[in-house]
């Protein structure tokens, strides 16, 4: 919960799953999430951000495409 929030709060697209977050690479995040005590792991997965609150037009952009490379988050 706590690194949905601190994601969330960055406006950082999201995949949720059960048991992590996905998000797109980005070394900066990992490296706040550490600092939080979360830990965090690059996996090659599909990515399918949810569609937050205001479905539709987000300014002329999709979070829908394929990347390599995602990075997981769990609470183990």
């Amino acid at each position: 919960m706590k690194g949905a929030y601190h994601l969330g709060n960055r406006h950082v697209p999201l995949m949720i799953t059960p048991k992590a977050l996905y998000f797109e690479p980005d070394h900066v995040l990992e490296a706040m999430l550490n600092q939080l005590r979360l830990r965090t792991q690059a996996v090659q997965a599909p990515f399918e951000p949810e569609t937050g609150a205001y479905k539709g037009n987000h300014g002329g952009h999709s979070h829908g495409h394929d990347h390599s490379h995602r990075h997981g988050h769990s609470h183990d």
